[in-house]
C-alpha cells in the first residue's frame, strides 16, 4: 500500500491558491535613518517635454550619453562634490513602455523585471540597482510613459545607497510633463478581475478535493490528484488567453499552473498502479510546482498587483 507520511504535500495544499485582485503596491526607497530635512527642491530645470525641481546640493551637468540606453533630449543633474553621482533624464521611443531598452536587457539577468512605484503624483516603472554586464556603476532606471515617448531616468553613482537613490526619487517626484500625456500604468483591472475569476474556481476546488490527498484509502487520493490536475490544467489554458500590461508575469503563471497539473496528474496515476516509488517522484514534482506557483505571485507583485 501506499505509504502514509504526506507531509510535503500538506505543505503545498495548506492554503488555497492566492487570487490576483485590483490593488496597489506603493514600492517607496527610503533614506536610511538619518533625521536630517533634506535640502528644499528650489531650483528648476527643464527640457523639450518635462521639468524637474532640484535641491541646491545640485547642479545641472552637460548632458551625458548614457551607456547602453539611448534617450533624446537629455536632463543630466550632478551631486555637487560627486561628480560621477548623476541623474540622468530624457525620452525614448519605445514599443513596450515598462521594458527595458533591448541593449540593457541584453546585459543584465533576463529575470530582471521592473517595480511600479509611486513618487510624489506620479506611477513610475523602476528597475532598482542593476549593474549591467561590462560596467562596474550600479543604476537604477524609472520609466513614465507619455503619448510623446518614454521619460527614462537613469540614477547612477559609484556605488549604491538608499540615500542617493532617495535623492533621485525626490527630484522625479516634481517631474511635471509639459509635451504629450503621461499614460496610464501599473495595475490592468481587466486582466485582474479575469484572473479572479480564474483561481477563484481553481481554489474551489483545491478546497473541496484537496483534503481526499491526506485520506488513507489510495482510490480516495487517486481520485483528489486527478480532480485537481485537471482544475489546474483548466486554469492553465484560460489564463493563457489572458492579455494586459503583465504579458511576461502571466506567461510564468500559465507555465507554473501546466507543471501543476502535470504533477498532479501523476500523483494520481502512481496512486491508481499502487507505485510507491513513482508517487514519491511525484509529491516532489508537487512540492515544486507549488514553489513555481508562488514565484509566479512574486512577479505579480513586483507589478503592483495584489496577492491574498
Amino acid at each position: 500500500m501506499l505509504r502514509s507520511g504526506m507531509r510535503t504535500l500538506l505543505r503545498t495544499l495548506a492554503g488555497a491558491v492566492a487570487v490576483a485582485v485590483v490593488g496597489f503596491a506603493l514600492a517607496r526607497y527610503g533614506a536610511g535613518k538619518s533625521t536630517a530635512a533634506p535640502p528644499p527642491l528650489d531650483r528648476q530645470a527643464s527640457v523639450a517635454n518635462f521639468r524637474v525641481n532640484y535641491p541646491s546640493t545640485w547642479r545641472v551637468a552637460s548632458a551625458a550619453t548614457v551607456p547602453l540606453v539611448s534617450l533624446g533630449d537629455v536632463l543630466t543633474l550632478a551631486a555637487n562634490g560627486s561628480p560621477t553621482s548623476r541623474l540622468a533624464i530624457g525620452t525614448q521611443q519605445t514599443a513596450t513602455s515598462a521594458a527595458l531598452p533591448s541593449r540593457l536587457a541584453a546585459a543584465v539577468p533576463p529575470t530582471t523585471r521592473p517595480q511600479v512605484v509611486t513618487l510624489g503624483t506620479t506611477r513610475f516603472y523602476r528597475y532598482l540597482n542593476l549593474t549591467p554586464q561590462g560596467q562596474n556603476v550600479p543604476e537604477s532606471l524609472y520609466l513614465l510613459p507619455t503619448s510623446a515617448g518614454t521619460i527614462t531616468a537613469v540614477c547612477s553613482a559609484p556605488t549604491f545607497t538608499a540615500r542617493f537613490t532617495s535623492s533621485c526619487e525626490r527630484i522625479l517626484a516634481t517631474l511635471k510633463v509639459t509635451t504629450g500625456d503621461v499614460l496610464s500604468i501599473g495595475v490592468d483591472p481587466g486582466y485582474a478581475l479575469e484572473l479572479n475569476r480564474i483561481l477563484g474556481r481553481l481554489n474551489n476546488v483545491r478546497r473541496s478535493d484537496g483534503p481526499g490527498l491526506r485520506s488513507s484509502r489510495v482510490g480516495t487520493r487517486a481520485r483528489a490528484a486527478s480532480a485537481l490536475a485537471t482544475a489546474h490544467a483548466q486554469a492553465a489554458t484560460a489564463a493563457g488567453h489572458l492579455s494586459g500590461h503583465v504579458s511576461s508575469a502571466n506567461g510564468a503563471l500559465v507555465t507554473a499552473l501546466g507543471r501543476n497539473a502535470t504533477a498532479y496528474r501523476a500523483l494520481a496515476q502512481a496512486a491508481t498502479k499502487d507505485d510507491v516509488a513513482a508517487y514519491g517522484r511525484a509529491e516532489a514534482a508537487v512540492s515544486s510546482a507549488g514553489s513555481g506557483l508562488n514565484a509566479a505571485f512574486t512577479e505579480l507583485r513586483r507589478l503592483g498587483y495584489t496577492i491574498r
